[in-house]
């Protein structure tokens, strides 16, 4: 009886929880507010596996409850998860915990997801308060955020991995042993971008010292053209430059302009929009 009462109260706060997922705000208080309830939930967990023959139909029920602990569990940062890819409730970068999409089987583990395009379904032509504030959802097309990318970097020696899928059905990867953003005062500047790495060209190259330019917030060092507004996406940029991965999802059909979409120009030109990216931040290892 204590374990089915038990199970309804789980159920609960489950329900009480559905739809509060958001990069944008913090989970309801109904489950963030009670620290217990990760405790709970990894009681019921042994309990079940203790009590039950292994074709019982409580096993699903027993890996719901492992998927809500992964949820209700606080880590610091995404290099503390040991599990399966996928959301955490993580410290860095935020006042109160929020759900990160940790990414910790790819190149060794560790990583924060920080932007991932896969269908061009999200907008990236988002204003300047949107790419400082962030946007999305961390299991789907998303940016997490300026701000957060300025205090996580800020506390720690972090890198950057950037994943690439093109229509034709290759791929790349780019790394960069350092990566830093400033804070909004300095303009979101791509402090320090080092190390570079990959299997195709730094397309980044020239970003490092720049700002964060908009199309609402122009500060490009072009004196003739919003590049922001060319690219339909907020991106680090020196003139309209050779990359913007948060730039217009035109799919497999080149543009007929070049730098008017979501590129790397040293991977697929500057008229080929890519397929997915994902950019990925971890702190730096011994």
């Amino acid at each position: 009886m204590t374990l089915i009462v038990s199970l309804l109260f789980v159920s609960l706060c489950t329900r009480l929880c559905e739809g509060s997922f958001s990069l944008l705000s913090e989970p309801r208080q109904t489950c963030a507010g009670y620290s217990g309830i990760a405790d709970a939930i990894a009681a019921l967990t042994n309990s079940i596996s203790s009590q039950t023959p292994a074709d019982d139909p409580l096993l699903g029920v027993q890996s719901s409850l492992q998927q809500l602990l992964q949820l209700a569990t606080v880590y610091q940062s995404c290099d503390d998860v040991t599990g399966s890819p996928g959301l955490y409730r993580i410290r860095d970068g935020n006042d109160q915990p929020i759900h990160y999409f940790c990414q910790t089987e790819l190149l060794g583990g560790g990583w924060t997801v920080i932007q991932r395009r896969t269908n061009g379904k999200t907008n990236f032509t988002r204003s300047y308060s949107e790419y400082r504030d962030g946007f999305g959802h961390p299991e789907q097309e998303f940016w997490i955020g300026l701000t957060r990318l300025n205090r996580i970097t800020a506390a720690a020696q972090y890198e950057l991995a950037i994943l690439m899928d093109a229509f034709d059905g290759t791929s790349a990867t780019v790394r960069y042993a350092s990566f830093k953003v400033s804070d909004e005062t300095d303009g979101f500047r791509l402090a320090t971008l080092g190390g570079f790495t990959g299997s195709t060209g730094n397309s980044m190259s020239t970003l490092v010292g720049k700002t964060f330019s908009t199309f609402d917030r122009d500060t490009d060092s072009s004196a003739t053209v919003n590049c922001a507004n060319v690219w339909k996406g907020g991106w680090w940029l020196n003139g309209c430059g050779d990359s913007n991965l948060n730039g217009f999802y035109a799919g497999a059909t080149p543009t007929a302009t070049p730098r008017t979409s979501m590129v790397w120009t040293s991977f697929k030109g500057a008229s080929q929009s890519l397929k997915s990216t994902i950019m990925l931040i971890r702190k730096k290892r011994a």
